[in-house]
């Protein structure tokens, strides 16, 4: 099997491999933020406080204030965490400071499927659950889950994977290997391009999700085979090309399909993307993680922000990365199957 992020979260052994130490801006470092966690998968800062809510691969939904980890989760799921499975993904609702909604993609456990709930926070505890999107297929070996959200505007973006099955990625009459748009309560919109949940199609693994802010400009990276991790810039409707018959180096089968704006035939494995503004001037633009290598990537784009023109490496470390955000203090976070550490100014 390839060496994939499942690979890692289920085995926590992946070593990385030799990538050229990426070059910090001057004057900054990285810094432990938290460690001794229990294989975090993403996280969600909520902008203008020090408040960080993550997930646990376990099932754990963890709370921090500042540096202080709440010893009581929000939540604890009854997940299956098998392979690639678990507490996956995790967002906040654009207006959580007025409905307290936060929404979290994971495997649960029985039945076994992949869900999206949302909750509402009170006093740090995660109250009133909602189905928002339910009985994704996760039975296939543990693996090819997807597992992120992502809120563009007032929709919520979840990236499911094709369970091990890719002939179910080029039909959109199914949600396997999509990604899928939905109202933040879980019903279909109806200016969706199939007359269901589905966006876009032609997806094997799709582990994360980014957007511009101020933008519906949307972003997603994907885990491929022994070949071909991907960029790709997600348009509506449009077919990624991921199927039965996938040859490496194409843009792949289906109708239209369409290739990425970056592609590793070399695989780094790919995780979660975010589009950075914050006070590391030198880091603005999209960044993304690899567990592959353990480096941060930089993209340099048009104009458009439709193509990558180059891929910076800024950061190689010594332990795969799952997500990058910003958070507390305008400075970029990332984590690792144990830590949350921070780039910060020396």
């Amino acid at each position: 099997m390839p060496r994939k992020l499942g690979v890692g979260i289920a085995l926590a052994l992946l070593v990385s491999v030799g990538s050229p130490a990426g070059a910090l801006p001057n004057g900054t470092g990285v810094r432990t933020y938290q460690s001794g966690l229990n294989f975090p998968i993403d996280m969600a800062w909520v902008k203008g406080t020090r408040k960080i809510f993550f997930t646990e691969k376990t099932g754990a939904i963890r709370v921090m204030m500042g540096r202080n980890l709440l010893a009581t989760p929000c939540t604890t799921l009854d997940v299956n965490s098998d392979g690639e499975r678990g507490a996956l993904g995790i967002a906040l609702h654009p207006k959580f400071k007025r409905n307290h909604k936060l929404y979290v993609y994971y495997t649960n456990a029985s039945p076994l499927e992949n869900r999206v709930s949302s909750f509402v926070v009170k006093d740090n505890r995660c109250t009133e659950r909602s189905a928002i999107v339910t009985g994704l297929d996760a039975s296939s070996q543990g693996y090819h889950n997807g597992g992120q959200l992502e809120f563009v505007g007032n929709k919520l973006f979840v990236s499911v994977g094709e369970a091990h099955s890719p002939a179910e990625a080029q039909d959109t009459t199914n949600r396997l290997g999509k990604i899928l748009r939905v109202n933040a309560d879980g019903s279909v919109p109806l200016d969706n391009p199939f007359n269901n949940a589905v966006w876009s199609y032609g997806h094997r693994n799709p582990f994360g999700l980014a957007h511009k802010p101020g933008t519906s400009k949307l972003y997603s990276s994907e885990n491929g085979p022994s070949c071909d991790d991907e960029l790709n810039y997600i348009r509506k409707g449009r077919n990624y090309g991921w199927g039965d018959g996938y040859q490496c180096g194409t843009r792949g089968v289906g109708t239209n399909p369409k290739g990425p704006i970056v592609r590793w035939s070399n695989i780094i494995v790919p995780t979660d993307p975010t589009w950075y503004r914050g006070k590391l001037n030198a880091l603005n633009g999209l960044l993304m993680g690899d567990y592959g290598n353990g480096d941060i990537h930089r993209f340099r784009m048009n104009k458009e922000k439709t193509r990558v023109s180059r891929d910076m490496i800024v950061y190689n470390g010594t332990d795969g990365i799952v997500d990058v955000s910003k958070g507390p203090g305008g400075w970029l976070y990332f984590l690792t199957s144990s830590a949350i550490m921070r780039i910060v100014r020396i």
